[in-house]
């Protein structure tokens, strides 16, 4: 829960909901960052994780009103970047912002959508009267929202997704090369509401980070998809352990709620001129291996083979997929996650 304190004085934003926001933090002049992790835990991160906790990916704002006009003030003060918007699980619109310029975004309420049965557009989980202004990689202010005198409010349980996920990974779940990763994608057709806390290039399991993720409470499942970050410059040993600390605590402190650990995805690695597929073998070995020891019924694991099972679908680097790569990845998932749950 955010600190509601911090949004006085702030149009709107004390009657709306943050979602996959664990704190705000006040900006220069006037608005709030929208921060995924607390600062406790971003402070004790690895160099790159430092900056990378503190970015919107996966941040929403949510809300519902009967205004007809709508108004978002926002910026993105470190780089350029796309905000995209929703009706429940429906595309609105997409709004490119310029990096150091405070933006307002000017929705209207699409008047086609009262055509439709309510109950038509819900398959995602999601009513189509919540507004969903959504965010990407890179650090994002927001300042206030205005509904010329309508009523505001955040949604109610019944107008989003009863099922949580929590998704925990690299650049890969974190989004990049993506207009919606592939978590994304399967949460859609698992009709789930995701709490991104992807990582690009730093899901290297620290115990700050593995002890937040055991503090959560609020959901239904979990993904962890490791091993990529770590693989370049961490002794096997290490892995083992950082990541065994992670799924003991886990399994111990919710034995009720599925886990699943999926293993490295294909990528580059894996063929032999890259000089590291072994590594890519042995980390995933121990994946394998922890699932094996812990011998617990709602800890799964997937092959991350069995989800990006098409080596077309990455981008040039190898390593990261493209739309069609998470459109894809993103069907597989929800395969394999429906088989679990």
């Amino acid at each position: 829960m955010v600190d509601s304190a911090m949004v006085k004085g702030l149009p709107g934003l004390d009657r709306i909901a943050f979602h996959n926001v664990a704190e705000l933090e006040l900006a220069a002049g006037n608005g709030v960052y929208l921060r995924r992790i607390p600062r406790s835990v971003r402070e004790q991160l690895n160099e790159r994780g430092r900056f990378i906790a503190g970015e919107a990916g996966g941040c929403e704002l949510r809300f519902v009103t009967a205004a007809p006009n709508i108004r978002v003030t926002l910026s993105l003060p470190e780089a350029d970047g796309c905000v995209t918007v929703f009706k429940g699980g429906l595309f609105h619109s997409r709004h490119e912002l310029q990096a150091g310029t405070i933006r307002t975004l000017q929705l209207s309420e699409p008047p086609r959508l009262a055509m439709a049965a309510r109950q038509l557009l819900m398959g995602t989980g999601f009513a189509p009267e919540v507004w969903r202004i959504c965010f990407g990689r890179y650090a994002c202010v927001v300042c206030g929202i205005e509904t010329f005198g309508h009523p505001l409010r955040p949604p109610e349980e019944a107008e989003t997704p009863r099922k949580r996920w929590i998704a925990y990974g690299s650049s890969i779940t974190n989004g990049e090369n993506s207009s919606l990763p592939y978590i994304g994608q399967a949460a859609r057709r698992l009709a789930a509401d995701v709490l991104n806390l992807g990582m690009s290039g730093s899901c290297q399991c620290e115990r700050e980070m593995s002890d937040f993720l055991a503090e959560q409470q609020d959901w239904s499942f979990m993904t962890l998809e490791l091993g990529v970050n770590m693989r370049d410059h961490m002794p096997a040993d290490e892995f083992r352990e950082r990541t065994g600390y992670l799924l003991d605590g886990l399994v111990s402190r919710h034995p009720e709620k599925p886990v699943a650990v999926i293993t490295i995805y294909p990528n580059f690695a894996n063929f032999p001129a890259s000089g590291i597929a072994d590594k890519d073998i042995q980390f995933n070995g121990i994946l394998r291996s922890h699932v094996q020891r812990l011998s617990h019924p709602k800890l799964s694991l997937i092959e991350g083979s069995r989800v990006l099972d098409d080596l077309s679908g990455l981008s040039c680097d190898l390593i990261h997929p493209g739309d069609d790569g998470h459109i894809r990845m993103g069907e597989n998932l929800a395969r394999e996650l429906g088989g679990i749950l």
